[in-house]
């Protein structure tokens, strides 16, 4: 086999593997997700929660109520959601839902991410996942 063979076949790896949809950790800067699958769990019918991405480790959004927002500490695949901080409304249809929700944001320790999906996991368990917000 010639350099021009070797050479050939690793050009065509790094092709088919640029081209393969993939989850991956992306940069979620200035993204904003809406949840879409609750693993376990049922998502309430008439609330939507949503998180978005600024471009400085802050994030915000809605626990199906209430709005929120902290920092999230992202390196790799890694994340870090920190100082959740909310608005207290009384929501009694989606009070136990925005507990559980927040309280799965605070515990995920993984992103993965493509352009139509953002899965958050907890070692290796997937406890969120989200499609962009339109």
């Amino acid at each position: 086999m010639t350099m021009k063979h070797v050479f050939f076949g690793l050009v065509m790896i790094l092709i088919v593997q640029a081209c393969a949809p993939k989850m991956q950790s992306a940069n979620v800067a200035n993204t904003k997700w809406v949840l879409s699958e609750w693993p376990g769990k049922t998502l309430p019918a008439k609330a939507k929660a949503t998180l978005s991405f600024d471009g400085n480790n802050r994030v915000s959004g809605k626990s199906f109520c209430n709005g929120f927002g902290g920092s999230a500490i992202i390196k790799g695949d890694s994340v870090k959601f920190d100082q959740l901080i909310g608005t207290m409304m009384y929501c009694e249809e989606v009070g136990q839902a925005e507990n559980n929700f927040l309280n799965n944001l605070k515990s995920a320790n993984t992103l993965k991410a493509s352009a139509n999906k953002l899965q958050l996991l907890k070692d290796g368990t997937v406890l969120l996942v989200f499609t962009p917000a339109k």
